[in-house]
């Protein structure tokens, strides 16, 4: 039975183990770039058309209003429930397509542990919430097949156009499902095109559509006059990011493919390892010979997912093969499955499938085990400390801060302002550049003084020259790495990891070299690479240096400490690692988030970090400065 009391038992515990590691290494707080975006809107009561996630919205603003703590812990809850659920739900799943138990879990724990799930799971993000919905949807479809009725088929239409509440990419689950529906139809395919199933399908469609009801109801009343067709174009454009969808989809050239096969190669191993995959390949062909019609959807959902992420060109392509993982893994739970139905055969050897079995699920129990501390992020609250340096010193009443920042830092920033500092007045520079002599005359009439970020100071210097005295200001000091690595004491254990820079940001070599030479590395003997790691003690030549072209993990002992530096990141492709491009990890608690550039961690004694620094990345220090006007000066 597809909810038989022993897989519903196994789902429930499963899905309480997920979401109990999801707590424990829940983001405490705040993050940057689109996570931010998230922790900002989500419990606001207008949503514009542009934030066309409705139902992810609704339902963690709830979330937002019902809990009593910071906003940000709220959303990234709400991920870490969508997700233990989404796990429990790929038990069912995973015994129904692979006729047993240990499929399911299997499947289960695949995706539980698998590295990219997890990284969504801590953090407010819509890919945990994606994949609840798609099983949701698996399950329902699995329903209707064992008992092929009307009211089940319109359950199944409407978790999948509920779905689309969340996430568009719903769209791609379209191939695989209706491919079934059609193969599985009882009376044939013919029956799936009926007037009254084709009814029911634009029934749902149009009664879940209403959901966008809230973003339109916004475009409304903020543009009273326009027409419907207006509205309409707007909402679509908007809604469905036609600009992004121009540039971003299918936007892969051919030269490129041999670096997005490497890039996919490298993705799959780091979700399940190589017998994971062995696994999930003998799972797809077990499916396609001896439960056919479901093999052939389960091998269209993966392939319509994969090929969309692998032509899909943004900087942040590994959470849209999430998808495709979720299918991945309920192969591997059937591959898995049928190596335990095989050896069970009676006159075969069952305790073989018994211990089989065991291995088959301690494998991912493993894989578990390994990923925790690389994601635990129960103590980062790195963004928020960078706000805090940001704006340290500020007076609210008497200064204002002009910002231009970087996409990801901005949108930090911007939550950072509404439940952090909401008493504090910042503007965009780029939004009141044209204006910007007259901002800076009327704030000084009224007694206020313009402060100004990096970016800004160097925008009003490149408009306006030397009309403004832009000093900078001393309460914010920016030291370089070479001068915060001189206050260590020799003989401080350290790791010092460094990845190819951002073009735009690329960190000083001089000061890279410094900092080496202060650290005890001989001149000229820090590796020169793509990825490149370095630890040992303040003062003394490295006990560790390593590099390579392509990500690596790197197993070390650091005096009486077990240490793990592992490069999680394809480049130049990644350009946005939520999770970071890598961590260093000291007997299996995480002490270093590592960014692209530079990034810097010393030890105490015990393995704990006593000094974290960046140089290059989105967590280098950034300079204020202060606009100096005749009458302040």
């Amino acid at each position: 039975m597809l909810f038989s009391r022993v897989r519903v038992v196994a789902a429930v515990v499963l899905a309480a183990m997920a979401f109990f590691l999801y707590f424990q290494t829940l983001l405490p707080g705040q993050d940057l770039g689109d996570t931010a975006s998230f922790e900002t809107i989500s419990g606001e009561r207008a949503l514009v058309p542009r934030q066309g996630y409705p139902l992810y919205f609704a339902l963690n603003g709830t979330l937002v209003h019902l809990l009593p703590v910071e906003p940000a812990r709220a959303v990234n809850l709400g991920s870490a429930i969508a997700a233990a659920l989404a796990v429990g739900l790929m038990v069912l799943i995973g015994a129904e397509l692979g006729g047993t138990l240990v499929a399911g879990l299997v499947a289960a724990l695949l995706l539980a542990g698998s590295y990219t799930f997890w990284s969504q799971a801590i953090i407010a993000e819509v890919y945990a919430l994606h994949l609840l919905v798609a099983s949701a949807c698996f399950l329902a479809l699995l329903a209707w097949h064992r008992r092929p009725t009307l009211p089940r088929l319109a359950l199944f239409f409407s978790v999948y156009a509920l779905g689309f509440g969340n996430h568009l990419q719903m769209i791609l689950l379209m191939p695989g499902f209706a491919l079934f529906l059609l193969l599985a139809a009882p009376g044939g395919p013919q029956t799936m095109l009926r007037p009254r199933v084709i009814g029911l399908a634009l029934v749902v469609a149009t009664l879940f559509a209403l959901q966008y009801a809230w973003n339109m109801a916004y475009l409304v009343f903020d543009s009273p006059g326009e027409t419907w067709t207006e509205y309409l174009r707007t909402f679509w454009f908007d809604v469905t990011k036609a600009d992004w969808r121009a540039t971003m989809v299918n936007s892969i050239s051919w030269s490129m493919l041999p670096d997005r096969f490497a890039m996919a190669w490298f993705d799959l191993r780091q979700q399940f390892g190589i017998p994971g995959v062995g696994v999930a390949v003998a799972g797809f062909a077990w499916l396609l010979w001896r439960r056919t019609r479901l093999g052939l959807m389960v091998l269209v959902l993966w392939l319509v997912n994969w090929v969309f992420a692998f032509t899909y060109n943004v900087g942040d392509t590994h959470v849209f093969y999430l998808p495709a993982h979720w299918v991945f893994a309920l192969a591997a739970g059937c591959g898995a499955g049928w190596v335990v139905w095989a050896l069970g055969i009676p006159g075969r050897r069952p305790a073989a499938a018994v211990v089989v079995g065991v291995a088959l699920l301690a494998y991912p129990a493993w894989r578990v085990y390994d990923t925790f501390p690389a994601m635990d992020r129960s103590h980062d609250r790195e963004p928020t400390r960078f706000y805090e340096r940001l704006t340290a010193g500020m007076d609210a009443n008497r200064e204002i801060l002009g910002t231009d920042m970087e996409w990801e830092l901005h949108n930090g920033f911007d939550y950072f302002m509404k439940y952090t500092r909401p008493d504090l007045v910042v503007f965009d520079l780029p939004d009141t550049l044209l204006y910007f002599p007259l901002l800076v005359s009327r704030n000084a009439e009224l007694g206020r003084t313009v402060l100004l970020t990096e970016g800004s100071a160097r925008l009003v210097r490149q408009l306006y020259g030397d009309l403004f005295a832009i000093e900078e200001d001393p309460r914010v000091p920016a030291p370089s790495l070479a001068d915060r690595v001189s206050t260590l004491p020799a003989g401080t254990r350290y790791v010092l990891t460094v990845i190819e820079p951002y073009p735009e940001s690329p960190p000083d070599p001089a000061d890279l070299d410094a900092a080496a030479r202060r650290l005890g590395i001989p001149a000229g003997t820090l590796p020169r690479n793509r990825f490149v790691v370095v630890a040992g003690r303040v003062g003394e030549p490295p006990a560790l240096s390593q590099s390579g072209a392509f990500p690596f993990r790197v197993r070390t002992s650091a005096g009486a400490d077990d240490l793990d530096v592992r490069f999680e990141c394809w480049l130049p492709d990644d350009t946005i690692r939520r999770a970071g491009f890598g961590h260093v990890i000291v007997d299996r608690h995480h002490e270093l988030t590592i960014d692209r550039g530079v990034s810097f961690v010393a030890l105490d004694g015990q393995g704990y970090a006593t000094l974290r620094a960046w140089a290059g990345g989105l967590f280098a220090p950034q300079r204020r400065f202060v606009v100096r006007t005749a009458a302040s000066r």
